[in-house]
C-alpha cells in the first residue's frame, strides 16, 4: 500500500529522531540492576483540590494515586550508580495557589533515575512530562495531560468519565475501555491513535513516542 507508507513516513522519521536523542536516558533507565547507591525522601505539601500538579522528570518511574487529604504526599528514591550523582540530585517542589510544580533533576549523562509515588486530592489536574520511563495514573479525577518520550502510560480510574480522550503512541499500542464496554475510536499503523467525545466533565490527553497506552476502569 504505497500510498499509506507515504503518509506514515514523516511520523516514522519523527519517532527514530526522538529514540536517538532519547538514547542516553534509555540507557541508564535499562541498566537499573547496576544501581550502586540510593537515597529515599519524603514531602508533604498542603493542596486543595480542584488544582493543577506540573512534574517533569527525564529518567524514572512515576505512579500517582488518589490520597485522602488535601495534600500532596511525596515520596521518592533517587538512584545511580556513582555515590555523588545521588547527592547532586536535587528536586524543586513548589506550590502556589492552585498550582503545584515538581521538577526532578539530575546531571545530564549521569545514569541517574528517580521512582516517584506521589498520593494528591482525588479531584487534581495532572500535567505531566517525562522523557524515559513508566507513568501510571489510579482514580484521579480531572483533567490530564500526559507525555512520555518512551515507556508505558497506564490510567486507572473509577466513576470519571470524559468529553474527549485523545491518546497516541508514535511506536507502540492504545487499549482499554473509555467509558463501560466503549472503546472509543482507534486508528494507525506502527504507532496508534484513540479519539473519543462522550458526555463527562474532563479531558484526558496522553502521547507516547515509544511504548503503549493502556486505560483502565475499576
Amino acid at each position: 500500500m504505497p500510498g499509506r507508507s507515504l503518509v506514515r513516513l514523516p511520523a516514522l522519521h519523527k519517532t527514530v529522531l526522538l529514540c536517538l536523542v532519547l538514547a542516553p536516558f534509555c540507557a541508564a533507565y535499562a541498566s537499573n540492576h547496576d544501581w550502586d547507591y540510593e537515597e529515599t525522601h519524603s514531602d508533604a505539601r498542603d493542596f486543595a483540590p480542584g488544582g493543577t500538579l506540573h512534574l517533569h522528570l527525564s529518567v524514572g518511574d512515576v505512579n500517582i494515586r488518589r490520597g485522602d487529604s488535601p495534600k500532596i504526599v511525596l515520596h521518592y528514591t533517587v538512584k545511580s550508580r556513582h555515590e555523588r550523582n545521588v547527592k547532586d540530585a536535587r528536586v524543586d517542589f513548589d506550590v502556589r495557589g492552585n498550582d503545584a510544580d515538581l521538577e526532578f533533576h539530575a546531571a545530564s549523562n549521569s545514569n541517574t533515575s528517580f521512582d516517584v509515588e506521589l498520593e494528591v486530592p482525588a479531584n487534581t489536574n495532572l500535567d505531566v512530562h517525562a522523557k524515559v520511563g513508566d507513568l501510571t495514573v489510579e482514580g484521579i479525577e480531572g483533567d490530564k495531560d500526559l507525555e512520555l518520550g518512551v515507556g508505558d502510560i497506564r490510567v486507572v480510574r473509577e466513576n470519571a468519565d470524559y468529553r474527549l480522550i485523545q491518546a497516541s503512541s508514535g511506536i507502540g499500542d492504545v487499549s482499554g475501555d473509555v467509558r463501560d464496554n466503549e472503546r472509543g475510536e482507534v486508528t494507525g499503523w506502527l504507532g496508534k491513535t484513540l479519539k473519543y467525545h462522550g458526555d463527562g466533565k474532563y479531558e484526558l490527553r496522553a502521547h507516547v513516542g515509544v511504548g503503549d497506552i493502556t486505560l483502565e476502569r475499576k
